[in-house]
């Protein structure tokens, strides 16, 4: 179906292009019945402005792309729908990509955007220096780094989640219940910096509050059999708790301890990263470490939009948003 241009609208309204485009735009000097004309005939025929167009005019498009690892993980489902929303309130529409947790993608992606019209970007990056990430740095375009870094670049501003205050929280609610033999489930094969500093973080506190106890740290990736073994190593230690730094990985081992006939609460108390609706629907409801992704969402697009508008203090610098302990029905006394 053809668009309907204003050349289009002109004709049937009996006006000239010009007229249309100042009408319009509220400008120039017509009288009530032209103006209504032209106004009635718009709607008519559904006629819709060129924002291209519009936007070769103008250095600003009000568009800004959005590139986060995988939409189909309810938390980054979260995020972008918060960074959407918030950018919608200002103005903004939004190009939006998944990367597939894959750099590859992720690189692609970039170069599709750098051959877009945008103001800016937010990004979601795989934790690793790319040509993607290079040619977005040195093409200068107002850009953030959201819930994940790139150690070697340090000039672009970024958002994440500190993982202390929750993981903290998350352990001395577990020892109050008594438990004593926490076990970690980790996922290096991410290679995000962000889900292995939960790993140190969680090291760090448990060699400080759980000194006359046991952890261990099982890896997995996303493969089945990977955190099958995983809950193989943990049964087999013993750990009666575990918390989870991916959550798409607990969402399968906690059907695998179904599986196996364990009773999450009550044989293995469990915690996971990221405040999802699946693990409020569960049963039993899943306790959680937040990372916030509202909150995460907001301040990166406040910092974007501070660099928009010519901030030298947003040029570079880190912005930590707390993560928060939500115990829930999952976590509970230990029984044996």
């Amino acid at each position: 179906m053809a668009y309907v241009t204003i050349r289009d609208v002109a004709r049937e309204a009996g006006v000239s292009v010009a007229a249309v485009s100042q009408i319009l735009h509220d400008k120039g000097r017509f009288s009530d019945e032209t103006r209504k004309l032209v106004r009635d005939t718009v709607e008519s025929m559904g006629y819709v402005p060129d924002q291209r167009a519009r936007s070769m005019r103008s250095s600003e498009t009000k568009t800004v792309g959005l590139l986060v690892p995988d939409l189909r993980n309810p938390y980054f489902a979260d995020l972008v729908s918060s960074m959407e929303d918030e950018l919608y309130r200002r103005g903004f529409t939004t190009l939006i990509g998944s990367s597939g947790e894959s750099v590859e993608r992720q690189d692609s992606f970039i170069e599709n955007l750098l051959g877009q019209r945008i103001d800016g970007a937010i990004v979601v990056p795989q934790g690793v220096d790319s040509p993607g990430v290079e040619s977005l740095v040195r093409r200068g375009l107002p850009l953030v780094f959201v819930d994940r870094r790139v150690p070697s670049v340090d000039s672009v501003p970024f958002v994440v989640s500190d993982p202390y205050p929750g993981i903290r929280s998350a352990v001395a609610e577990l020892m109050r219940l008594g438990h004593r033999r926490i076990g970690y489930v980790s996922h290096p094969a991410l290679g995000s910096f962000s889900v292995n500093e939960r790993e140190v973080a969680f090291r760090a506190i448990t060699g400080e509050l759980l000194a006359d106890g046991e952890t261990i740290v099982v890896n997995c990736d996303a493969t089945y059999e990977s955190r099958q073994r995983a809950l193989d190593e943990l049964a087999e230690s013993g750990m009666s708790a575990v918390v989870f730094a991916y959550s798409p990985d607990a969402i399968t081992m906690l059907g695998l301890m179904t599986d196996r006939g364990l009773e999450v609460g009550a044989d293995m108390s469990v915690v996971s990263f990221d405040d999802i609706a699946a693990f409020t629907m569960m049963t039993p409801s899943v306790s959680v470490i937040s990372q916030q992704a509202e909150t995460m969402g907001r301040q990166g697009v406040e910092l974007l939009m501070r660099q928009l508008a010519g901030d030298g203090e947003a040029v570079a610098g880190t912005q930590y948003v707390p993560t928060v302990f939500i115990a829930r029905k999952s976590s509970s006394a230990l029984c044996r």
